[in-house]
């Protein structure tokens, strides 16, 4: 009963993990783009501040908005915390809720937030929410076949879908490690993450309507609805930045018991390896130029091809 109660108090502080510091990284990312521009740049305690403001705005909502518009903020903001439950944020081991879902399940949480955020979206019936739900769709058509077949490959290799065994499993079998299956999945994994948080050469998170996405989407929100739609936007690429790197990457520095000592290791390792892929991702933000939307299909196809290549190397070499 004592172990539950600690299991359950772990649960909590994992969950107040991703919704403190999600901002923060988002900020972070942004402060090395700006400073490698050559520019001061907004403090990386930015995102908290525009988080207080908005939520002290007021809504302004059009009388000819459904139930739809409303709910969309309140769906995407509990995905995100539901997906926070079945993924090793902190723990090695699995909490009381982590056997809820496996990452496909995971996966159909992140697609509930944006069906419900493209629906919004189209729901006042103007121009930008139509743009962007639209493009928003396509990049969901290109992306997802190469995400299933990521998670195929990465149930190939630890024979689950489980996220907590399948970095137990790199832990206990280094060989699996180094293989090249794994590598490959990685560079797969990696493309799909620069494109699903509206980094180039995909997008750039601008309000240019050449290039709105993400932006687009949400343009017709205001006051606390908006606050939770950028939240949820914060947490979804804490979230995926988590499953690439405690899944994936690098699965040490999780916490293997209950001491408070483990929780504070392993929140200060977690951080410190975002930091670290912040960098790297700022940099390629900066230093490549977006791609024309009709060529966004050679990109998606790049990373089709390495999870291709990834489940055949697996399938012909064993590992």
């Amino acid at each position: 009963m004592n172990i539950y109660l600690n299991s359950t108090l772990f649960q909590v502080f994992q969950i107040a993990t991703v919704l403190a510091f999600s901002p923060l990284i988002s900020g972070f990312i942004n402060k090395v783009e700006e400073i490698i521009q050559g520019k001061r740049g907004p403090s990386i305690l930015q995102p908290y501040y525009d988080l207080y403001k908005l939520f002290h705005k007021e809504i302004i909502i059009s009388k000819d908005s459904s139930f739809v518009f409303r709910f969309a903020p309140f769906v995407s903001f509990i995905s995100m915390i539901l997906i926070t439950m079945l993924i090793p944020v902190l723990t090695a081991y699995p909490l009381p809720l982590g056997f809820m879902g496996d990452m496909l399940g995971g996966a159909f949480l992140f697609s509930l937030s944006s069906f419900f955020i493209n629906i919004a979206s189209l729901d006042k019936g103007t121009s930008y929410g139509g743009l962007g739900s639209s493009r928003a769709t396509v990049l969901a058509i290109l992306s997802e076949p190469t995400l299933i077949l990521v998670f195929v490959g990465v149930a190939l290799i630890a024979k689950s879908t489980l996220p907590y065994v399948m970095l137990n499993t790199i832990i206990s079998h280094l060989p699996l490690y180094f293989s090249p299956s794994h590598f490959l999945i990685i560079a797969a994994f990696f493309l799909l993450f620069l494109a699903d948080t509206d980094r180039r050469p995909i997008n750039a998170s601008t309000h240019v309507e050449m290039s709105m996405i993400e932006e687009a989407r949400i343009l017709d929100y205001s006051g606390p609805y908006l606050a939770l739609l950028k939240w949820s936007g914060y947490m979804k690429q804490f979230l995926l930045l988590v499953i690439f790197l405690n899944v994936l990457v690098f699965p040490w520095g999780l916490a293997i018991n209950h001491s408070p000592i483990s929780l504070i290791i392993a929140i200060a390792t977690l951080i410190f390896k975002m930091f670290i892929i912040g960098i790297i991702a700022a940099v390629i933000d900066t230093s490549i130029s977006r791609l024309r939307f009709f060529r966004y299909q050679e990109y998606f196809a790049a990373a089709f091809v390495l999870s291709v290549l990834a489940i055949m190397t697996f399938q012909y070499k064993g590992f």
